[in-house]
């Protein structure tokens, strides 16, 4: 397997992984252990703590993710480990890295990269009409489904491209 089909084969096993780990946490510990409180990404508040494995996933979402009790998923009588949006681009991620790897493809041109910054920008335009006060939790998982695919199209776009030759002169 060339290098580049393996890099995307690892970035789908990462993002399925990464699915896997936000799906399955909540089950890892008692009904109703991981009630999130809140925080700010960049910050460990520490509330995930004193439970095995099922801590990983809400250390890490804690790290990257506000957890806002609100805008979080329910499993098990516990939030997921992070907030709706950023469940659809782990998952959105998962779906476009897999997807591009199993199309057999050994090139991508421009237009996967352009639909790519597209339906990030999907995401951008749905975190500005929230602020105008509208906001549908099921609107705010698909924009960030439409970003993690957005994102893996990019990406696979990048590992992908030749370098123009006007640009290499």
């Amino acid at each position: 397997m060339e290098f580049r089909r393996r890099v995307l084969a690892s970035a789908a096993a990462v993002c399925i992984f990464l699915a896997a780990g936000v799906l399955l946490s909540p089950y890892l510990a008692p009904y109703g252990t991981f009630i999130a409180e809140g925080g700010s990404p960049g910050m460990m508040d520490g509330w995930w703590r004193g439970h095995g494995a099922a801590s990983i996933p809400y250390a890490i979402g804690d790290i990257l993710c506000h957890q806002e009790p609100s805008r979080t998923f329910m499993l098990n009588g516990s939030h997921l480990p992070v907030c709706m949006r950023d469940t659809g681009m782990i998952f959105g991620a998962a779906i476009g890295f897999t997807a591009c790897a199993l199309s057999g493809r050994s090139s991508y041109p421009k237009p996967f990269a352009i639909v790519g910054v597209v339906l990030v920008l999907v995401m951008l335009a749905e975190w500005s009409i929230e602020t105008t006060g509208f906001d549908s939790p099921v609107l705010r998982t698909a924009s960030g489904a439409c970003a993690g695919i957005g994102a893996s199209l990019f990406l696979t776009w990048m590992l992908y491209r030749e370098p123009d030759d006007q640009q290499c002169r």
